[in-house]
């Protein structure tokens, strides 16, 4: 059975075969994902920030782990769990595109793991969001169009993308491949 990290893997070596070398940033090559996994975050609601390799020589370093779930905790509920590896991985990934072309950006995060109650409580939130299993995330970058970060998620085809133009910021999960407009 192929691994949600495999299929990613495997989306980027096939895209490479697919579309022209020049649209390919380098380092989104085969090798990306055999290098350490770092997250550059910072929680719009509470101004706090890490920068952190939460993955190395084949395992999930745990302290910085721990802070990157920390940091996509459900801040109204005050509450955190263990957050999906693959999402974290899509948001690498996000940031290793922009890296391939020079630019570190910082993800910033509106919303990572919500609990049922803080869910119900959102307007337009999905019954069954894979917010609530730590699976999901909406996030922007800075000077940066919604719908290019929208783009970018795409191209990674890890999950689901849903684009909020109208309030500037895209959801992210491990779900099933798909897109959406909100």
């Amino acid at each position: 059975m192929l691994t949600r990290r495999d299929f990613l893997a495997s989306a980027i070596k096939t895209t490479a075969a697919i579309v022209p070398s020049f649209f390919l940033p380098p380092s989104l090559a085969s090798d990306f994902w055999s290098q350490p996994r770092w997250l550059h975050l910072r929680r719009t609601a509470t101004g706090e920030e890490a920068r952190v390799c939460y993955f190395a020589n084949g395992q999930l370093r745990v302290p910085e782990y721990h802070q990157v779930c920390h940091l996509l905790r459900d801040v109204k509920a005050g509450q955190a769990v263990a957050m999906d590896p693959v999402l974290l991985d899509i948001l690498c990934g996000m940031q290793g595109w922009f890296r391939s072309y020079g630019q570190e950006r910082v993800i910033q995060v509106n919303s990572g793991y919500r609990t049922p109650g803080t869910n119900a409580a959102l307007e337009g939130a999905a019954k069954n969001s894979l917010h609530m299993r730590g699976q999901a995330a909406d996030i922007w970058f800075a000077n940066v169009p919604t719908d290019y970060t929208a783009k970018v998620a795409m191209y990674l085809r890890g999950g689901g993308v849903g684009i909020y133009l109208n309030k500037n910021f895209c959801h992210l999960d491990k779900g099933t491949v798909r897109t959406w407009r909100g």
